[in-house]
């Protein structure tokens, strides 16, 4: 057997196999390294499998929470349907109402209107000159009285302050200072005002008439709107008072010469040697006419006040001297009645006024104080110095002023009910004189009243 083409053949064998071992060599790495690429992919898969996985669970939890959130959705659905049908119902009842108060507001403007009309009406037809403010004091309205006696039309006025429209004198022709207008006063101190001496309206051709003037305060609720104003020529009412103070004048001066002679008889006889019966009734008498002529007196200086023809002369005048010389005046008066009498004064204490005319007033009040309290009573001068002013008081413990009757006491003629007896004669024009002097001093005066407890007059002059 030929041996060289046997290992020829082994060895193309051992060639093949050598070649086949390198190729599944080749096949084995290539396989590893797929097998490598593979586990790295079946990482890669489990950790996208876990995400998903965990996408999965979230999206579980979304769902069950959607489905939640349906049923709620379903639930609120439900409850706006509801709503929305009771606001259709409400919708239809709003349509009514809206129509029964369109018909309501109709009928009330038209009511409205005819109010109006009607107030328009009983304005215009008010004899006394009506005009209405802001609270500014602008002119909001005015009536026809008012463009009658004034001399200006609504249209020309509207809008512009009073005091622009209608300037205000007093009795010497000075000009009311726009703080001292009633209007002013009204919408500062938010109460009702009143003239108590003669004011001047000057009309739109200059001339002047003389008018009384009320002015009102006009709230909304609480809240302060505006004024009215309400005045009267009161040129005939003057004329007349005029009159009548001229008479009064005239009567007083033809008065005392006779009364004076009379007076003077009767001294004379009182002091004749006269049976009893007779020497009372001549006192009797002489009193009398001594209270005439303090009458007359009063009506004289009430005359002149009323005519502005009484001028003050204004000075520094001791208060302790004048107390004491009106105490005097009244000592024996006093004695008669077993009356008790105080006076309190600072030492030195001086007020500038006119001493004559404060003389006046207090001997009028101390007079008053000693005809209306019982006997036994308690009659007080009190003076004190208060802030920047002095204060006069004179108190008594008598009879007192009914309440319903106190607004009355300033008006001439005037005596209370509860004292209007003979017992305590007067005439009721002291009290009136006496708030004129004040005025006409530049005092102010006042007073409390209980009945049957006393009164006490108070008397206030800048120090």
């Amino acid at each position: 057997m030929n041996k060289k083409p046997v290992m020829s053949a082994a060895r193309t064998i051992a060639l093949k196999l050598k070649v086949l071992a390198r190729e599944k060599e080749d096949v084995r790495r290539t396989l590893a390294v797929t097998a490598k690429k593979l586990r790295v992919k079946a990482r890669q898969l489990a950790v996208t499998a876990r995400e998903k996985e965990i996408v999965r669970r979230t999206l579980v939890v979304t769902a069950k929470k959607l489905r939640v959130k349906a049923k709620q959705l379903a639930v609120i659905a439900k409850e706006k349907e509801d709503v929305r049908r009771k606001l259709v119902v409400t919708a239809k009842k709003l349509k009514i109402s809206h129509q029964t108060l369109k018909k309501n507001v109709l009928e009330r403007t038209k009511d409205c209107e005819e109010l109006r009309a009607k107030d328009e009406a009983i304005i215009a037809s008010i004899g006394d000159g009506l005009v209405a403010t802001d609270q500014k004091g602008r002119i909001l309205v005015v009536n026809k009285a008012f463009e009658r006696l004034l001399g200006w039309k609504e249209k020309d006025v509207q809008g512009k302050y009073l005091s622009e429209v209608i300037p205000m004198v007093d009795g010497n022709n000075k000009t009311i200072a726009e703080s001292e207008r009633l209007v002013t006063k009204t919408l500062r101190e938010r109460t009702t005002t009143t003239t108590t001496t003669t004011m001047y309206y000057r009309r739109k051709d200059g001339a002047s008439f003389p008018v009384a003037i009320t002015v009102a305060p006009i709230f909304r609720g609480k809240e302060l709107i505006g004024a009215v104003k309400v005045f009267r020529d009161i040129t005939r009412e003057k004329e007349i008072e005029k009159a009548r103070s001229e008479f009064m004048s005239i009567a007083s001066h033809q008065l005392r010469t006779p009364l004076t002679a009379i007076r003077w008889v009767l001294s004379s006889l009182k002091r004749e040697n006269l049976p009893g019966e007779l020497k009372e009734l001549v006192n009797t008498a002489h009193e009398t006419s001594t209270h005439m002529a303090v009458t007359i007196k009063r009506m004289l200086m009430i005359s002149h006040l009323e005519e502005d023809g009484m001028e003050p002369d204004i000075a520094q005048v001791e208060l302790q001297a004048v107390l004491d010389k009106v105490a005097r005046l009244h000592d024996a008066h006093r004695q008669k009645s077993g009356l008790e009498l105080s006076v309190e004064c600072p030492p030195d204490l001086q007020v500038r006024t006119d001493e004559q005319l404060l003389i006046e007033i207090l001997d009028n009040l101390l007079s008053n104080a000693y005809n209306y309290t019982p006997r036994g009573g308690k009659v007080s001068l009190r003076v004190t110095e208060e802030y920047a002013s002095v204060r006069i008081d004179v108190a008594d413990t008598g009879h007192g002023i009914p309440q319903e009757e106190q607004q009355k006491i300033p008006k001439k003629f005037f005596r209370a009910s509860n004292i209007a007896s003979p017992a305590a004669a007067g005439t009721g024009i002291g009290l009136y004189m006496v708030y004129n002097i004040v005025r006409l001093i530049g005092g102010a005066i006042s007073f409390v009243s209980e009945q049957d407890k006393g009164t006490t007059f108070t008397l206030l002059f800048p120090s």
